[in-house]
C-alpha cells in the first residue's frame, strides 16, 4: 500500500493570524519575496521564495477543488429543485453520470484508444451498482412503509369498524383512492 506524503511546511506552522495574512497576501498582488519579508519582519522566520511559491500552488489547487464541490453542489441543489421527488442520492448519481458521460464525449481518439477499457468498465459498473442499489432501498422503504400503514390500518380501522361504520366506510374509500393516485 503507497503513502501519500503529506505536505508540511514553515507557513503551516506559522501562528494563525500569520498565515491568515500570508494566505491573503498571496491572494492579492504581493510578490513571494514581499511574503518572504513579511513573515521575516513579523514572524522572525525566514523563507525562501521556492517554499512561498510551493505553499502558494498548493492553497491554489485547495482553492480550485472548493470551487469545484461549491458548484457541483450548485448543479445538485438545481436540479433537486427542478425535480423534487428527487432524493439526494439520485441527484448525485445523475450529476456523476452526465459528468462521466461528458468527459468521455470530450475525449479525443487518441485518448480514447489509450485509457484502460476495463478501468472505464469497472467505473460505470460501480456506477450502475450504486444506482441500483438506490433504487432497492426505495423498494424497500416502500415496502416498509406499505408494511407500516398495514399494521396501522388493521388496528385503527378494526376500533373504527365496532365504533363508526359508516366513517369507516368513507375512510377504507378515501384511503384507497389516494393510493391509487400515488401508484
Amino acid at each position: 500500500m503507497a503513502f501519500k506524503n503529506r505536505k508540511h511546511s514553515k507557513i503551516d506552522a506559522l501562528p494563525g493570524d500569520i498565515k491568515e495574512a500570508v494566505e491573503q497576501m498571496l491572494y492579492g498582488n504581493f510578490t513571494y519575496r514581499e511574503v518572504c519579508e513579511f513573515v521575516r519582519d513579523t514572524a522572525n522566520i525566514t523563507l525562501s521564495e521556492a517554499a512561498v511559491c510551493r505553499y502558494a500552488q498548493r492553497l491554489n489547487a485547495s482553492v480550485q477543488e472548493l470551487r469545484l464541490a461549491s458548484e457541483n453542489m450548485r448543479v445538485l441543489t438545481e436540479e433537486m429543485a427542478k425535480y423534487p421527488q428527487l432524493d439526494t442520492t439520485e441527484g448525485i448519481a445523475r450529476l456523476v453520470s452526465h459528468r462521466v458521460l461528458e468527459a468521455v464525449r470530450e475525449m479525443d481518439d487518441a485518448a480514447l484508444k489509450d485509457s484502460d477499457p476495463l478501468k472505464l468498465i469497472d467505473r460505470c459498473t460501480a456506477l450502475i451498482r450504486a444506482v441500483a442499489h438506490k433504487s432497492k432501498s426505495d423498494v424497500q422503504v416502500k415496502n416498509l412503509k406499505d408494511v407500516a400503514f398495514e399494521s396501522f390500518k388493521e388496528e385503527i380501522f378494526e376500533a373504527m369498524a365496532k365504533e363508526a361504520p359508516e366513517l369507516y366506510r368513507e375512510m377504507v374509500q378515501f384511503i384507497n383512492s389516494k393510493r391509487e393516485e400515488d401508484s
